[in-house]
């Protein structure tokens, strides 16, 4: 073993002990680490297997999934799941779970994966399975576009990687245009909130990777995702190894393959494809399908994500939604207007991003509020520091002055919404979710 190597571990691990003791976070010790040993990531012994997640959202949800099950049915599981997916966070993960000779001492390591990232970590981590769920418009500032976030995780790629992609994206089919890779499809069949015609118009691929033109669908789940194909060559959406054949809203109850049943928490889509998209990596694997199923259906998976409880008599459902990314706005956006009874529309956030100062507001018009605008919203609570920027963006969407109120905070705003009819859905940043429990709470 070389002494750097041997060095730098150590150190890793005394700066992990002293993070622990101070309260600091899970990337400290990472990035010492790696500052004594650029080196490090190739220099560890990993298991058998190794399994990363990444895209532009879903991947703490889907790595969740797939910690936890291994966990249950037995399996030791180093996880970066304290918040951090860069790689400092991955080398710290790997500190606190290898000996001092840098062997990892676990069956598995599941790995949530920063897309940016990618390209520095796979290449000397080698991951035997990559999941992607998706490749949106997410953090505009940061990320640029989508085309430039493909082009870095296909750079992360090589040819032993065994890829589980979500089928229902045509855009994710240009990983493997070529055939380059071995790969796994899953994806939703038609299902009781399937739709014909596209109610989205901000759309993140319309066009056919291969030949341009535009593509057909049989039907969609929500924006580009749905059974797809081209009308000029080829180009179709991919045979499905696992699919969501089934999902019953009621129970709150999906079946994998006609056969496989698993309970969810909520039956929002984009809980729906990281399920699947964990059941699928998890299957691959060689575990027992039946085992999975009923091992997710014991985990409260989303619950910082989505949850709904009572407020007196009237029903709260809280959306936790990333901001900077109009997909799962979209999506929160598509669930609140299923219901065409009374309701209120709560919308908010502290911070735009924690990454940089730059208070970029262009994912805000690819969000499609349209689909509120059809009488059965009470009011729209706008709250926050760009409370007003959201308020302009109602009034595009040609929603009546009078039905949008904009308030300083969520404290502020507890008496309109007290006085609101309806069902309550807030949609909002992470960082908002706690504010508007306690808020709720008061109310109670």
């Amino acid at each position: 073993m070389k002494i750097k190597t041997f060095f730098s571990i150590i150190i890793g691990k005394f700066s992990l002990f002293a993070c622990k003791l101070i309260g600091r976070g899970s990337s400290l010790p990472g990035d010492i680490c790696y500052k004594l040993n650029k080196n490090i990531l190739s220099d560890f012994k990993y298991p058998k297997t190794v399994i990363a997640v990444t895209g532009s959202s879903g991947k703490g949800s889907t790595t969740s999934i797939i910690s936890n099950v291994y966990k249950d049915l037995g399996y030791t599981v180093s996880y970066n799941g304290k918040g951090s997916n860069e790689r400092s966070a991955i080398i710290s993960t790997l500190l606190e779970n290898c000996n001092i000779k840098g062997v990892v001492n676990t069956d598995v390591c599941v790995f949530e994966m920063d897309e940016r990232y990618a390209k520095y970590v796979f290449p000397y981590v080698k991951p035997t399975h990559v999941v992607i769920n998706n490749i949106t418009r997410d953090q505009p500032p940061r990320q640029r576009h989508f085309d430039f976030i493909f082009d870095e995780i296909k750079k992360s790629l090589n040819k032993d990687i065994k890829l589980i992609i979500n089928g229902d994206d045509p855009y994710l089919l240009k990983f493997n245009l070529d055939n380059t890779y071995d790969v796994t499809y899953f994806g939703i069949d038609k299902l009781k909130y399937s739709y014909k015609d596209n109610k989205f118009n901000s759309l993140n691929i319309y066009r056919c990777p291969k030949c341009l033109s535009t593509l057909e669908y049989d039907y969609y789940n929500i924006e580009t995702l749905g059974s797809y194909k081209c009308p000029k060559c080829d180009f179709k959406r991919p045979e499905l190894t696992y699919k969501i054949t089934s999902c019953n809203y009621d129970k709150n109850e999906i079946k994998i393959n006609n056969k496989y049943k698993i309970s969810i928490t909520n039956n929002m889509l984009f809980n729906l494809y990281n399920t699947l998209g964990a059941f699928a990596c998890l299957s691959l694997n060689n575990l027992n399908n039946e085992k999975i199923a009923k091992s997710i259906s014991k985990i409260n998976n989303n619950n910082k994500i989505f949850s709904n409880y009572k407020c007196g008599k009237r029903d709260v459902y809280v959306l936790n939604n990333k901001a900077e990314n109009a997909s799962t706005y979209n999506q929160s956006v598509l669930f609140a207007s299923r219901s065409k009874a009374k309701k209120t529309i709560i919308l908010g956030w502290k911070e735009i991003s924690r990454r940089y100062n730059f208070d970029d507001l262009s994912w805000l018009y690819d969000i499609d509020f349209e689909l509120l605008n059809d009488g059965s919203v009470d009011k729209f609570i706008c709250t926050g520091p760009q409370k007003y920027d959201i308020a302009v963006r109602l009034k595009y969407a040609n929603i009546p002055e009078d039905k949008i109120k904009v308030y300083y905070d969520l404290f502020d705003a507890k008496e309109e919404i007290k006085q609101s009819k309806g069902t309550i859905y807030a949609i909002l940043n992470f960082d908002y979710v706690k504010p508007f429990n306690e808020v709720m709470e008061e109310l109670k």
